[in-house]
């Protein structure tokens, strides 16, 4: 068991497992996990919702072939002011926002991190640094009815690194109930709430600061996925799995 307070894991009340492509240095689909509990009271008199997410892949099959330059894959996870259910493509986000918003957000996501990649400064971790600056400078999306970066937090976990030469890639091992990835708590959320949230994953590949900048945003790859946690007996893959 795991306490509601315990920040290393999570016994959830609520978890959905979606599969994603990232090839090509997976070629083999990867499965992010986003899952969540709840506490009647929290730290007010209030609810509160403790929520996790993680990935699991095939860390011994990534294609090496694929390393050209030095870069870091990461993952990030914003929940709240969302509501819909996922369906269609774009692993679910075009049944809630439309194909046009998916594309405006991919690429704002793409010429952002291609902006800080080209201009010098120095970063560590992209995506990170992309959505700190999104969330204070929220980017324009004319096809998107709703901002997508108005949200408290939205935690970000690098995953994978690739090196050359060599070529080699080290990749953080897959998370699972018992280790979790990233754990945050929303204060004021009950778990009929966030179980009517989607969730929206981003993934991206980028450029390292000590790499050659890249050309062309199109050269840093992003992926979303959308997701909904039901209520109830955990959905996938057992959690302690």
């Amino acid at each position: 068991m795991c306490s509601f307070w315990e920040s290393g894991c999570i016994d959830p009340l609520a978890q959905t497992a979606v599969p994603i492509d990232f090839s090509p240095l997976f070629p083999d689909p990867i499965t992010f996990f986003y899952a969540f509990d709840e506490l009647i009271s929290g730290k007010g008199q209030g609810p509160m919702t403790k929520t996790s997410y993680w990935l699991r892949y095939q860390d011994r099959n990534i294609n090496k072939d694929a390393v050209t330059s030095n870069r870091t894959s990461e993952i990030a996870l914003r929940v709240g002011n969302l509501t819909g259910t996922p369906s269609g493509t774009t692993n679910g986000c075009d049944g809630i926002w439309g194909s046009p918003c998916s594309h405006d957000i991919k690429g704002a996501l793409q010429h952002t991190i291609f902006h800080l990649a080209t201009s010098g400064e120095y970063y560590s971790k992209p995506l990170e640094a992309t959505l700190a600056h999104m969330m204070v400078y929220p980017p324009s999306l004319p096809n998107c009815g709703a901002p997508i970066f108005d949200v408290a937090s939205i935690p970000v976990q690098e995953f994978a690194k690739e090196r050359v030469p060599g070529p080699n890639v080290t990749a953080m091992p897959s998370g699972s109930g018992n280790h979790p990835w990233q754990v945050w708590y929303i204060d004021g959320m009950t778990s009929n709430q966030q179980a009517s949230q989607v969730a929206v994953g981003i993934i991206a590949r980028s450029p390292t600061y000590n790499s050659p900048p890249p050309l062309t945003p199109d050269e840093i790859q992003v992926e979303l996925v959308c997701l909904q946690a039901p209520q109830g007996p955990p959905v996938g893959p057992s959690k302690g799995s």
